[in-house]
């Protein structure tokens, strides 16, 4: 129960940052907060917003050309398709790259062998 309560005061408190981060359009700022967002629902088990916030993230990160960023935000986005096996977020994220959705997979694929190797 307190760990569920810790959650919740986490959640509260990056929503909080956020709203002050688009208050003063603080876009590049946005992107990060939106991450921290999208991994705190995926320890929670949330996946299906944990896909909304780090497509968010990913979105801005590409905007602003932030490749590092990008790829953190893409394993995020792997492994919660490994979990859910998601055809939409993988057509969200390849609209968002620009790459088909055989791409996405493969490289989804790749992370997870490569993962698994290490």
């Amino acid at each position: 129960a307190q760990e569920q309560r810790d959650y919740e005061q986490a959640r509260a408190h990056y929503q909080q940052a956020l709203d002050i981060k688009i208050e003063f359009n603080d876009r590049y700022s946005q992107a990060s907060t939106y991450g921290q967002l999208g991994l705190l629902a995926k320890v929670q088990e949330d996946y299906e917003q944990a896909q909304q916030h780090l497509l968010q993230a990913l979105e801005i990160f590409v905007e602003f050309g932030d490749e590092q960023s990008m790829t953190i935000v893409f394993s995020n986005l792997a492994r919660i398709y490994h979990i859910t096996k998601s055809q939409q977020l993988v057509k969200k994220i390849g609209e968002t790259l620009n790459i088909s959705v055989e791409q996405i997979i493969e490289y989804f694929d790749q992370l997870s062998s490569n993962n698994s190797d290490s």
